[in-house]
């Protein structure tokens, strides 16, 4: 027979043994729920990403341009002169070839972008670009020994070669099977190269000619604005570009580039 002190001890044992299986149980029990809830957020969180896809189109497009490629600012000019000095290197280019006249450009884009259910338009573009700008030479002048100074007759084009990104944002517009996209975006032009070639008539008859690497800026930034419409596959597209970076070596004079493209576009996807 047990005595009262272990019929005591006996009961702690007992009382504990059934707590410690009761908080087995809770934890066991608990633990499932959090498996449960996380599972279910899960299938949640993948439901509504698979109807957001859903509710959204992704389109390839190919796009050609041309323009008027120019620069403003009081950094840029209507007319300019060619300076012929055998004593400086290199010995004869333009004083100011950003010239405010245009001369032939094209552009070629490849654009994806994503349609979603409520017409909004986001996406990128990546071309390549020759944007050309002219200048008309009316004087010649020549330095060294002499300073002798000629009225002409010619122009330089300076060409400017980049790869540019253009992530943009917009809304679409249709009618019947005529879709109108609004879009505005910026150009993050990598320039390449900038390459006057200039040639004057003296009055004396003289040639004179400049063919010459000017410095150019690493980056042309440029807002851009752009409309596109579009039947089946084929497009029509106008845009235009504001430069934001002056393309002048000194600080005091601004050079922007300005570039006003009109193009065609084929949907690939």
């Amino acid at each position: 027979m047990l005595s009262g002190k272990n019929l005591a001890v006996k009961k702690l044992l007992t009382n504990a043994t059934f707590h410690t299986v009761s908080l087995s149980v809770f934890k066991t029990n608990f633990m499932k729920h959090i498996n449960i809830t996380k599972a279910f957020t899960l299938i949640i969180i993948l439901l509504i990403s698979k109807q957001f896809s859903y509710a959204q189109k992704t389109e390839i497009n190919f796009n050609a341009y041309s323009g008027l490629f120019s620069f403003r600012g009081d950094g840029s000019s209507s007319t300019s002169w060619i300076n012929f000095n055998p004593y400086t290197s290199p010995n004869r280019f333009t004083s100011n070839p950003y010239g405010k006249k245009s001369e032939f450009s094209y552009s070629l884009e490849l654009q994806v972008q994503r349609v979603t259910k409520t017409n909004s338009i986001y996406g990128a573009g990546i071309s390549f670009e020759t944007l050309t700008s002219k200048v008309v030479i009316d004087t010649v002048t020549q330095n060294g020994f002499i300073y002798s100074q000629y009225s002409a007759n010619g122009k330089t084009s300076l060409r400017n070669s980049f790869v540019t990104l253009n992530p943009f944002v917009g809304h679409r517009f249709s009618y019947r099977k005529i879709s109108f996209d609004v879009l505005a975006g910026l150009d993050i032009a990598f320039c390449l190269s900038s390459k006057e070639t200039g040639s004057a008539t003296a009055s004396d008859k003289t040639i004179y000619t400049a063919d010459n690497d000017r410095a150019k800026p690493s980056i042309d930034f440029r807002s851009r604005i752009q409309l596109k419409t579009q039947l089946n596959k084929v497009g029509l597209l106008a845009g235009y570009s504001i430069g934001l970076t002056n393309f002048q070596t000194q600080d005091n004079p601004k050079a922007y580039s300005s570039f006003l493209r009109l193009g065609v576009s084929y949907q690939l996807k």
